[in-house]
């Protein structure tokens, strides 16, 4: 195998891993979410003891945040590799999958940093599936039909609560 041969492969592979949610239509593409955003929603909300559940949880800064906060974390990722680095750094549970497919209704507070278009998805999911109280916490983006409850302009960061 020649090192062009290699190197293209190598290239493909990071490309694919970064974009894999989008291609499968499940989700935008790879970025990493702020620390600081989820910190400041979640010491507002106070998650300490709360199941908090990260849909398309990366390499889970947000669920590393979470336990360090004192909640009860669960991730949800659909690429193979970052499940895999989330799982090994966590230390809580990464189910491996698509977050349309996990049922919410055990948890407290639901995290997300997602495109426009897939939060007016998941919007459908967690008025049919979120009790009565719980928290949406969406880093970037608006989620339609939720009721806002606080946000941060200069963290970008929405606050919703399910009613």
């Amino acid at each position: 195998m020649t090192p062009l041969v290699v190197l293209t492969a190598v290239v493909a592979a990071v490309i694919l891993h970064l974009l894999w949610p989008f291609l499968v239509g499940r989700g935008g593409a790879y970025s990493t979410s702020s620390a600081r955003a989820a910190e400041w929603a979640f010491r507002r909300i106070g998650v300490a003891g709360r199941r908090v559940y990260d849909l398309g949880c990366g390499y889970g800064v947000v669920l590393a945040l979470a336990r360090k906060m004192g909640a009860v974390p669960l991730g949800v990722e659909i690429d193979p590799i970052r499940w895999l680095i989330c799982s090994l750094r966590c230390g809580c549970r990464v189910i491996l999958g698509d977050m349309f497919q996990v049922s919410l209704a055990d948890a407290d507070v639901v995290y997300i940093f997602q495109w426009p278009s897939v939060n007016a998805r998941l919007a459908e999911k967690f008025l049919r599936e979120l009790r009565p109280g719980a928290y949406v916490v969406s880093y970037m983006w608006e989620v339609p039909r939720l009721k806002l409850v606080a946000y941060n302009p200069s963290l970008k960061v929405y606050i919703y609560q399910v009613v």
